[in-house]
């Protein structure tokens, strides 16, 4: 069974959410058979590249809020990721256009890697007070540091054309399906989940997208002729 999900990485309930599928995941009696792929979506494709400001300056300009509203609001996602059992700094964070982040996690997914290149970004951003937008040598320092080559992680960013295309096949795909905000989740193409949801609802999310599966073809004929591991039958 396959589950995409759709993120950013300047989404703290994406943060949230992952952590919280996972959970429903690690006690999933079928976990073994569900393939799991994360998907790009940017929040404001809008920013410029190279930029980044302060979350909690940017909540406020973006939503009409004070600064002490976009502060609280920053204290009560931190508090909702702590129960969850995630670090997360409620001051001091920036943000920022994350389409190469999107393009690394396409390159990484193609090493088999992807689940570590996004939870490196996402302590990154979520768990360290250090700037993590709008400067490629930031970013290079984090790839590296959850365990990539170096050398292969600067010519990726370097190179903005690298997985651009993936990215924006993502974001159609994500487009197409109607989605309005992240985290999505889409299970087997047939079943979707939004947003953070308690541990339980993905839960129950895996467990019906499971039961629903295709049944296994029944065979209607049995003796055609056919190609397998010992080689081909010769018709006689």
């Amino acid at each position: 069974m396959q589950v995409e999900i759709w993120t950013d990485i300047n989404c703290p309930f994406c943060y949230l959410g992952k952590k919280r599928f996972n959970d429903a995941l690690a006690g999933f009696e079928n976990a073994a058979g569900v393939q799991v792929t994360h998907r790009s979506f940017e929040l404001d494709p809008t920013v410029p590249a190279g930029t980044s400001s302060g979350v909690i300056e940017h909540i406020a300009k973006k939503y009409g809020r004070s600064l002490e509203q976009a502060a609280d609001g920053e204290r009560q996602l931190g508090a909702a990721a702590n129960e969850a059992g995630l670090e997360y700094v409620t001051s001091g964070r920036d943000s920022g256009n994350s389409f190469d982040m999107h393009r690394l996690l396409h390159w990484a997914d193609e090493l088999g890697r992807q689940e570590s290149m996004l939870d490196a970004l996402y302590l990154a951003n979520f768990a360290d007070e250090a700037p993590l937008f709008g400067s490629d040598d930031r970013l290079v320092e984090v790839a590296v540091g959850a365990g990539f080559d170096e050398g292969t992680v600067r010519d990726v960013v370097a190179d903005k054309t690298r997985y651009a295309d993936a990215v924006r096949r993502d974001e159609s795909q994500a487009q197409e399906f109607g989605v309005q905000g992240v985290p999505f989740y889409v299970f087997d193409r047939k079943y979707a989940v939004s947003g953070a949801q308690p541990v339980e609802t993905f839960a129950q999310a895996l467990t019906r997208a499971w039961g629903d599966r295709p049944a296994v073809p029944q065979m209607l004929n049995p003796d055609g002729d056919a190609c397998g591991p010992d080689g081909c039958a010769v018709p006689q």
